[in-house]
């Protein structure tokens, strides 16, 4: 199926393209958004702004804009960041910077992003456990792209059937330049040169970027390129997971209030106490170097053919290095209390262990280095055609391919052996450890353990897409379309350790001590030379081959989508009022496959799932401009988003004997959801107001869900049963994955609003401010030991605002902005917790600028000035608590 959509296709782009070389103008070629809207010299955030307004005015769907300020000058050092400023946009965050967003409540799994028109993902990792490692999600991660690669930002938040399917939340759209983007014709070019400092790191690292383009009448080349290295700290404390533990009568001194140890020996089920697991010291440093080059080329072949070709690299770097104390020795303080360690002092508040003394601890560092990298390529060839006076032609051809290789990811373990230890949780938030020696003292750790492993994940795209656009006559208009769109994703994880406890052939660990920003130093062992004389045993080796792949991790996802749309567009006046629309159908099929690696108990085996499945998508929005400045606009479609990737693996541990199955799910239904909204809209020449409601309805949420199944019903094959034939088809097996649970809701309200104080005596004049407050609220349902209980869906923070206060003059300008993100959970909790999250947070920067001439500019920006703290928590309680430091910036850039 696969083979007979691309080639087909392809062929038809040929054909067009070798009979259809008529000429059109370069205007017929931009984007159809934009058609009619005012062209504004960008000359610094005042016009940025007043771009975005006028694109917003004109949109028939709600869409929101972002653009460059001037070349190669993005608002934000992060493309999340200025995401942020955008009405019902929340993003997270790691090392210091913004990494995913949140739309309209719902998760980053329900926003599609495309780069140059071209749907795209790739994947990189956090260096903090909690946050995820490498994982196997469709949820674009922004950290990936310099900013200054890019000139333009479009949110469109409303789903219309021109769009290809699968962003239930909305569409991002990224745009890098090209060299018709530029009215006069030669050469223009800017280079951007920044030194950034962090407060924690202390240390000042580079960011260069150069753009150059150029244009010959109808031919026109850019390149850009973007480069920086940047030190990160977090610093911080974390736990494992909060975990139900009953405690032996043994285990509990009798110094421990009788009250408190009698819940902590007695309790049962869920009455019992939830403890903190490990209760770790922590330091994350990380080193990221990111380097982009784009190249764009438009060639005007006539007055009716015009073609772009839009190529982009990408290439980001993490180098980490981990610190950690916890109490996670041989004999632990983990949850599984182990009978020769003694608790000898003991607090509880609800039903949490807040307070713990113990006696006969063993402890634990851990040294970790983690090197990853991710490169990207894209290449997308268009062509806009004039086939007649009011018949127009797009095309598109594109292919991209992203891959994640992480083949360094050493740990090096140390133990040091029965001491007395305390943490306290009371009034804190984070644990305040206490240890009975000096825990910097080399002589008492000892080589506990070695773990080496490797990631590695690719995504590819390729797609085809044919847009037709017909001109009825001044007030209507069709258009239809077709595209193939092909996506493979494959990866893998792989992993060996070493224990060295009572082993003869343990060699000696160099310790050091903790060498990178933390709460407090400690011993602990070199990595890099430790492993050296480690892997000089010949017991553990860096090169890892399949035989060390981990289950359930080693899985591939085939999809290729085939989608055909039409569409009805209108703009006719009513009383004086310009009502304006569009309607419109769109079919598509997805053939999905998913295959993997299945741990049977008797060896790996391959099982492959096959399914397709279609739906047909409609969508209305209408715009109804009451006068010149207000309007009306109100919109309802139905969308779908795909479920993430590790949802979908066939991977899993199908443990034949002991009858159960744990592994994803590929029958997994597709997230449907019907959405509403409407917004009342005012447009000054110096101000706008905007008031929307929004609501989504969403079918089949998926949950994580134990159940029981005959075998014959799991999916998998029978042949995985030969080796034991005391198990039938018919046998019933334990099987946990995720399924279509119930349904889930999202609405809102977002208020926006942006203005200029030209009403103000002078200079106040040269004020300006914008800002916007989202409130949300939804509900789903997950599963808790088989209780379903109701809670908001993950990734919906139940308010959110931006506020930014700009002065702006020829010469200087300066501008302060705030953004706030309510709590919100990720999913699921671990062991007996329910829900997973985050803290709600605040973040405030600062920007201003300084025009020498008018080629020179002079800048300072300063972000995360309050130092702003990120907890993780598991229902109420901390999992992680960390700060990553204060970033200034001083910067000088050249256009020429």
């Amino acid at each position: 199926m696969k083979g007979f959509k691309l080639n087909t296709l392809a062929s038809t782009v040929a054909v067009l393209c070798g009979t259809l070389l008529l000429p059109t103008t370069h205007a017929q070629a931009e984007d159809a958004a934009t058609t009619g809207v005012e062209k504004i010299e960008i000359t610094g955030f005042r016009s940025n702004l007043a771009r975005n307004k006028s694109l917003k005015k004109e949109a028939v769907g709600s869409q929101d804009s972002i653009f460059a300020e001037d070349i190669g000058e993005f608002p934000d050092a992060n493309l999340a960041e200025s995401l942020q400023r955008i009405p019902g946009v929340s993003i997270s965050r790691d090392s210091g910077e913004g990494r995913q967003i949140s739309l309209r409540g719902l998760g980053p799994n329900f926003t599609r992003t495309r780069v140059n028109g071209m749907e795209a993902l790739f994947t990189t990792d956090s260096g903090i456990d909690q946050r995820g490692s490498a994982s196997r999600t469709r949820d674009f991660d922004f950290s990936v792209f310099a900013s200054e690669l890019f000139n333009r930002i479009d949110v469109k938040k409303s789903y219309d059937a021109s769009l290809d399917e699968g962003g239930i939340a909305g569409t991002v759209d990224l745009f890098t330049a090209k060299p018709f983007d530029y009215a006069n014709e030669g050469v223009h070019g800017a280079v951007n040169l920044k030194g950034i400092y962090n407060d924690k790191t202390e240390n000042t690292d580079p960011r260069i970027a150069a753009l150059v383009a150029n244009t010959w009448d109808n031919f026109g080349a850019l390149v850009s390129v973007a480069y920086s290295e940047v030190d990160t700290i977090e610093e911080g404390y974390h736990v494992w997971s909060w975990r139900q533990a009953s405690f032996g009568a043994d285990n509990v001194a009798d110094s421990v209030d009788s009250s408190v140890r009698d819940r902590l020996v007695n309790s049962t089920g869920k009455n019992r106490v939830f403890v903190p697991r490990a209760n770790n010291i922590a330091s994350w440093a990380n080193t990221r170097e990111r380097l982009g080059i784009t190249g764009a080329f438009q060639w005007q072949a006539s007055d009716t053919v015009s073609f772009d070709l839009d190529v982009l690299y990408g290439k980001l770097s993490n180098d980490r290095i981990e610190n950690q104390i916890s109490t996670a020795g041989t004999n632990a303080f983990t949850g599984d209390v182990n009978k020769s360690q003694l608790l000898v002092d003991a607090a509880i508040e609800g039903n949490d262990l807040v307070f713990a003394s113990f006696e006969n601890l063993d402890l634990r560092t851990e040294s970790k280095v983690s090197v990853g990298e991710t490169t990207f390529y894209q290449a997308t060839l268009t062509s806009n055609i004039e086939l007649t006076d009011n018949f127009f032609a797009s095309l598109l051809l594109g292919t991209s391919d992203s891959e994640f290789d992480q083949p360094i990811h050493d740990k090096v373990f140390s133990e040091a052996e029965n001491h007395a230890f305390s943490v306290d949780w009371r009034n804190a938030d984070f644990g305040q450890n206490t240890y009975d020696f000096d825990i910097t003292d080399f002589n008492e750790w000892s080589l506990m353990r070695t773990d080496v492993r490797e990631d590695q994940i690719t995504n590819n795209y390729t797609t085809f897409q044919a847009d037709f656009d017909y001109q009825v006559n001044d007030e209507h208009a069709v258009k239809f379309g077709i595209q193939s769109k092909s996506y493979e994703s494959s990866g893998f994880e792989r992993r060996n350790r070493v224990d060295w406890e009572n082993n003869a052939d343990a060699p000696d660990a160099v310790f050091q001590l903790t060498d990178i920003p933390i709460l407090r130093p400690y011993a602990i062992a070199n990595n890099q030379a430790t492993f050296e004389r480690v892997v000089a045993t010949g017991l553990i080796s860096r090169t890892l081959d399949a035989s060390f792949n981990r289950p359930g991790t080693v899985y591939e996802i085939e999809e290729d989508t085939l989608g055909i749309y039409g569409q009805y567009l209108w703009e006719t006046d009513i009383n004086g009022m310009r009502f304006r629309g569009n309607a419109g159908l769109r079919w598509y099929e997805t053939d999905q496959v998913s295959s993997g690696q299945v741990n049977t108990g008797n060896g790996f085996e391959q099982a492959v799932f096959t399914r397709s499945y279609s739906d047909v998508l409609p969508s209305l929005a209408v715009v109804l401009d009451i006068t010149d400045n207000w309007l009306i606009r109100a919109g309802a479609n139905r969308n779908i988003s795909r479920p993430n990737l590790s949802q979908l693996r066939a991977a899993g541990q199908v443990a034949v004997a002991d009858q159960f199955i744990n592994a994803g799910n590929p029958n997994l239904k597709r997230f449907i959801a019907d959405s509403f909204e409407t917004s009342l809209e005012y447009y000054g020449d110096s101000s706008s107001v905007a008031l929307a409601f929004f609501m989504k309805d969403m079918d089949s949420f998926i949950v994580q869900q134990s159940q029981t199944l005959p075998y014959n019903q799991t999916g998998y094959p029978l042949e995985f049963l030969t080796f034991d034939p005391r198990v039938t088809e018919t046998s019933e097996f334990n099987v946990s994955q995720p399924i279509n649970g119930d349904k889930a809701d999202v609405s809102g309200i977002e208020f926006a609003f942006q203005s200029d104080f030209t009403f103000l005596p002078a200079p106040f004049n040269q004020l300006g401010a914008l800002g916007n407050i989202t409130l949300a609220d939804g509900e789903t349902t997950l599963f808790n030991e088989g209780q379903a209980i109701k809670v908001t869906p993950p990734g919906l923070s139940e308010t959110s605002y931006n506020f930014t206060l700009y002065f702006e003059t020829d010469i200087w300008g300066a501008r302060i902005s705030t953004s706030y993100r309510d709590d919100f959970i990720t999913g699921e909790g671990s062991e007996q917790n329910i829900v997973a999250g985050f803290d709600d947070t605040t973040f405030v920067d600062f920007k201003t600028f300084y025009n020498l001439n008018d080629a020179t500019k002079l800048t300072f920006e300063a972000s995360n000035l309050t130092d702003e703290r990120i907890r993780q928590f598991l229902d109420h309680r901390t999992q992680s608590f960390t700060e990553s430091g204060r970033n200034f910036a001083v910067g000088i850039s050249f256009q020429f």
